[in-house]
């Protein structure tokens, strides 16, 4: 008999549009079908979700239990639809744990008041915090070149700490051609969040250009003195191409899992067409990877009692 591997929090990742007020180069968020299905189909999408938990789901590389489900909300930018407020809540009702990954341009305070302490992680995206590095890359707002400043960010760490403080507050920095030179650790720990996440950038789609090697890699993170950071970080994260390769459980606009595959995707069934357990099973999962990244499955607790 097959060994189940037991996963204490599942995190799937939704990237529910390709649609972005920034413009990103190496972004690899870019699907073949730019419309989007979220509006009409999210309470459907979350109700197939929320069966998943304490099953015995049977992917193609190992059936794998989950204890807990964390549906993380990403884009293009998420905050973009209105509705990432109700899909929040519900989520929340069916007792999954929403977070969501953002560029942080629409993510405004009275959000942060009404829905923070339905949420288990905020995330948002910074590879630099020099304007002329953000303009190279395109992490700034594609009408006038507006981009998040480093003040605006401390305002909505502050916001959440002081409505949701069991939120977990995490940074994504993915670093490129355009950042490589950066040492950005202690803009990082002037912001003081919990788990600070440092990628090397995919080499997919128009990121090809914009790549960086191994080597490289290695070369910007020695750079940013992590030993000398965990007092003040609680959790910092490395993940270069290997690690991120099939660890990753994520759907695409149009509801099916998706995985990397060279510089393509390959793809399962629509969530909606033949249910989120049924999908799941021409889905390839490196369980022993993605444990690695979160050892302890940190469960942030979200309710009323997260306030």
């Amino acid at each position: 008999m097959q060994e189940i591997q037991e996963i204490p929090e599942l995190t799937i990742n939704w990237h529910i549009l390709e649609q972005c007020n920034f413009r990103c180069k190496h972004c690899y968020a870019i699907f073949p079908d730019k419309k989007p299905i979220f509006q009409t189909h999210y309470k459907k999408v979350l109700e197939e979700l929320k069966k998943l938990k304490n099953k015995t789901l049977l992917l193609r590389s190992l059936p794998i239990k989950a204890n807990s489900i964390r549906i993380n909300f990403a884009g293009g930018e998420p905050f973009l639809f209105k509705e990432i407020g109700s899909a929040i809540e519900l989520a929340h009702e069916f007792g999954l744990h929403p977070s969501f990954i953002s560029n942080g341009s629409e993510t405004d305070d009275d959000f942060i008041k009404k829905y923070g302490r339905m949420i288990s992680v905020a995330g948002f995206s910074i590879d630099s915090f020099s304007e002329a590095v953000n303009k190279k890359i395109g992490r700034c707002e594609k009408r006038d070149g507006r981009q998040v400043s480093s003040e605006r960010f401390k305002k909505i760490i502050n916001l959440f700490r002081e409505h949701s403080p069991k939120t977990v507050i995490k940074i994504n920095t993915v670093v490129c051609r355009d950042n490589i030179d950066d040492n950005i650790s202690n803009f990082i720990c002037d912001l003081k969040p919990d788990r600070w996440k440092i990628l090397q950038v995919i080499p997919i789609h128009g990121a090809t250009n914009n790549g960086i090697s191994d080597e490289e890699f290695n070369t910007y993170v020695e750079k940013q003195n992590i030993p000398l950071l965990h007092n003040k970080i609680p959790d910092i994260v490395v993940e270069d191409n290997r690690t991120m390769s099939r660890s990753y459980l994520m759907l695409n606009p149009q509801t099916q899992f998706y995985q990397r595959d060279g510089s393509d995707y390959i793809t399962s069934d629509r969530v909606v067409d033949v249910g989120a357990e049924k999908a799941l099973r021409s889905v390839e999962f490196d369980s022993e990877i993605y444990l690695e990244r979160y050892p302890d499955s940190p469960q942030a607790s979200t309710g009323d009692d997260a306030q």
